[in-house]
């Protein structure tokens, strides 16, 4: 399926929600979810690698447009998201949860080493919006700090991406062997990445017969590491950058970089933008499919003798009570699961993050402290303590945003499967009442499309945390070196308090919004049930009450529901159109 005619269904589908939307026997929520589903569906593509491999360069020559800024020493330090919007806008998100908008020039002072050294503006992404038709079905390039340079704070912020990644687009250069810390992260990325496409950057410094044996040499390197054969697109994101801006298409063919684009784009719409319109495509049909039984079982309400109705209601009411037993049992179960998830995942997570942690933070602690030994005792305490304060912040930072989208995977899964098992029950319901009305209805299944809501941070706080770490008068009076050495024992006490307080923070914050989330969950899969029982129920009152109102009034109704259910066949045909269109 190509990029135009992922568009193409795309809008074909929301015009069918628009015109279901319409119809009075089809209830707005499920289909309004759908269509936000649709709308918001985006490809997160991670641009990855060592520093200085032109990974910023690649994705200005992506979009056409001198966006990111690139320079000779290493620079990105922060994650920028490029998504599309009708305008060039930056906004800057800080971990404390404020948002900034800024200029385009000043976006070099929050997202490089130079404007913003070991993040100390404490930013947490930077997501720009620009009008590129490439960004306009969904996707998203992520631009990620290089790995392998001096600075670890920048390798560790590249990796908190790549469980996010639909696609990483990892990328070499001709210019630079692979070391050893760019095959470690590749190890790391093949674990979180589904696909990885390889570039050789910088293919415009070499003529062809030493370019060829660049990718040769460079394939024989991967294959070691990723256990098959690779695919290597050479490119040159320069060339590419000056082509679109000057609108040459002999200098972005020489570029190389179309062809890569090209497999790119039918990568990205064969593996997902199929799955999605599937899906929804299946839920529509699903919805429509209940909609024509209420429709027919009004019908049948209006035209049946009223004792054997009446008989036939009193057994859909006993039936309707075991519904609602069940629902009892599915509130319970989800509670047990989410119990479980916190305890086999959250806490055991924390406690490994916390033991990996420790040692490594003292060891940065005293590293510190013997370079700042020349400091007066009390600018030592404080620079001791803003150390803590900041090493912990950031460690903390980055473990959060995996153990959120590892978090968030756990828990959708456990809500799939509860939605299938409500879908069971609802099309149970369904059946029992279209033999007891002797109603045809046909069960479709569709895919569970739940998905856990995003936007949550915990805010670090700055100030000290628990113990009273200002030196008293006591240790400012003793010997400076003895005195050393008690900040220095204080801090590491200080140090043990801040990570086990700051885990019990996090802890808390990610159990609040488990809990938060099972109950939106909860309340939204259980509608379901009360939905169909009311739409069941409401569609023989509805018929009722009508034949109360004499014959006209019943022969109006019946062309009403008549008219309505064509309407519904003919958007389920342009529907079973749409599904078929995307094997074609």
């Amino acid at each position: 399926m190509s990029v135009s005619t992922y568009s193409y269904l795309k809008n074909e589908l929301l015009s069918c929600i628009d015109e279901m939307l319409t119809i009075e026997a089809i209830r707005g929520c499920p289909c309004e979810e759908l269509r936000e589903k649709i709308e918001k569906n985006t490809f997160n593509l991670v641009v990855v690698g060592q520093f200085k491999r032109g990974k910023t360069s690649l994705i200005n020559a992506l979009l056409g447009a001198d966006i990111l800024p690139v320079a000779v020493v290493p620079l990105t330090s922060i994650v920028t998201i490029m998504t599309y919007g009708e305008a060039l806008r930056i906004k800057v998100y800080f971990n404390d949860g404020r948002v900034s908008e800024i200029k385009p020039e000043s976006l070099p002072e929050y997202v490089t080493e130079k404007g913003n050294p070991k993040n100390i503006k404490d930013v947490s992404e930077v997501i720009i919006t620009y009008p590129s038709p490439y960004l306009k079905d969904g996707v998203r390039l992520i631009d990620t700090p290089g790995v392998g340079s001096i600075y670890q704070h920048n390798t560790d912020v590249a990796y908190q991406y790549l469980p996010k990644s639909d696609a990483a687009l990892f990328l070499l250069s001709v210019d630079q062997p692979m070391s050893k810390a760019e095959l470690d992260f590749l190890n790391d990325v093949k674990e979180y990445s589904n696909k990885i496409f390889f570039l050789l950057n910088k293919a415009d410094y070499l003529n062809e017969k030493d370019l060829q044996e660049s990718i040769e040499f460079s394939k024989g390197v991967l294959r070691d590491v990723m256990g098959v054969d690779v695919k290597i697109f050479p490119v040159s994101a320069r060339l590419a950058l000056e082509a679109k801006q000057s609108n040459s298409q002999e200098m972005l063919q020489k570029s190389r970089l179309p062809e890569f684009s090209d497999v790119l784009n039918r990568f990205l719409m064969e593996e997902k933008g199929k799955i999605l319109i599937l899906s929804v495509t299946n839920n529509l049909l699903r919805i429509i499919s209940q909609a024509r039984f209420e429709i027919e079982l009004e019908l049948k309400s209006l035209t049946a003798p009223l004792d054997e109705l009446q008989k036939k209601v009193s057994v859909f009411e006993t039936k309707k009570q075991e519904v609602l037993l069940e629902k009892q049992d599915f509130d319970i179960l989800l509670d047990g699961e989410t119990k479980r998830l916190l305890k086999n995942i959250l806490d055991e997570d924390i406690e490994k993050f916390k033991k990996e942690l420790m040692p490594q933070v003292m060891a940065n602690l005293e590293n510190y402290y013997n370079e700042n030994k020349g400091m007066s005792l009390k600018e030592l305490h404080k620079a001791l303590e803003q150390q803590v304060i900041t090493e912990v912040k950031q460690a903390f930072s980055g473990w959060r945003v995996i153990e959120d989208e590892k978090l968030a995977k756990a828990f959708e899964s456990i809500c799939k499967r509860f939605i299938l098992k409500i879908n069971d029950t609802v099309d149970e319901l369904l059946k029992f009442s279209s033999e007891l009305f002797q109603i045809p209805f046909d069960a479709i299944k569709a895919e569970a499309l739940w998905t856990v809501k995003s936007g949550f941070y915990y805010k670090f706080k700055d100030e000290p945390v628990g113990l009273e770490m200002l030196a008293g008068t006591l240790t400012l009076a003793l010997p400076k070196f003895i005195g050393e050495r008690i900040i220095l024992k204080k801090m590491k006490e200080y140090l043990h308090q801040v990570i086990d307080i700051q885990s019990g923070r996090v802890r808390y914050d990610f159990a609040e919004r488990l809990d938060k989330s099972k109950l939106d969950f909860r309340w939204e899969m259980l509608q379901r049930i009360d939905a169909t029982i009311e739409g069941i129920s409401a569609a023989i009152k509805k018929g009722m009450t009508q034949r109360q109102r004499g014959e006209k009034e019943v022969k109006e109704r019946e062309q009403v529901l008549i008219e309505m259910s064509e309407k519904l066949n003919e958007i389920n045909d342009k529907l079973l159109e749409i599904r078929g269109d995307v094997y074609v």
